[in-house]
């Protein structure tokens, strides 16, 4: 292991926590995202209360500092734990962000932003899948699941596979087959699904009778 490279791990969390949706709210609407009702700072909530340049501004920026994240870790000669783990810490820092006393989003864009960056060809297919489902369904968070467990069953058909290979966008030709890398985008699901469990549950949320 280049130890170097562990640097990597506060600046990913220092980046991730940079939250593009709390500035330009402020920027262009002048609201702080935190006082939405459902305790999210998304892209949703800008979406929302602030209009859909902006909406789209969010997202590319979330997306943008998850993939410069990861590369700052690949620049670093980082193997691949390292690298996995610097995707990791830029999503921890987007959902608890030190800049915003440990508040945050879910994290969607910064997961797609990581696993754009370290496996962009199973993270597309995912992706399809995902803009498929949500489209028939209108049901974003169960399509964004969905698409996520299809990158890693499509990671574990390629991993192996002599004829295609998981491309990646930072470093190619690919990693070799690890198990870390299968495995590695339900973790990041299973961050959203705490994050989410979090907000849901945290101290004075509204309470929805049904």
């Amino acid at each position: 292991m280049n130890w170097i490279s562990l640097i990597s791990l506060p600046v990913a969390y220092l980046i991730g926590s940079i939250s593009s949706a709390y500035i330009i709210a402020r920027v262009n609407g002048k609201i702080d995202v935190r006082d939405e009702p459902d305790g999210k700072i998304s892209a949703a909530a800008v979406y929302r209360r602030v209009g859909l340049l902006s909406f789209l501004g969010v997202v590319a920026l979330d997306i943008g500092k998850a993939i410069l994240a990861v590369l700052i870790a690949w620049w670093l000669n980082a193997d691949l734990l390292v690298l996995l783990l610097a995707g990791i810490f830029a999503i921890a820092g987007h959902q608890w962000s030190i800049f915003l006393k440990f508040q945050g989003g879910l994290g969607a864009t910064t997961i797609g932003g990581v696993l754009f960056a370290i496996v962009t060809l199973p993270m597309l297919i995912g992706a399809a899948i995902a803009a498929i489902l949500a489209w028939r369904t209108k049901n974003s968070s169960y399509s964004f699941g969905i698409g996520v467990i299809m990158i890693a069953i499509v990671l574990f058909a390629m991993q192996w596979s002599t004829v295609v290979q998981p491309w990646n966008f930072i470093s190619p030709p690919p990693f070799p087959p690890s198990p870390l890398l299968i495995v590695y985008p339900l973790l990041l699901l299973l961050m959203m699904v705490l994050k989410w469990l979090q907000v849901k549950y945290r101290p004075g949320a509204p309470l929805i009778v049904k």
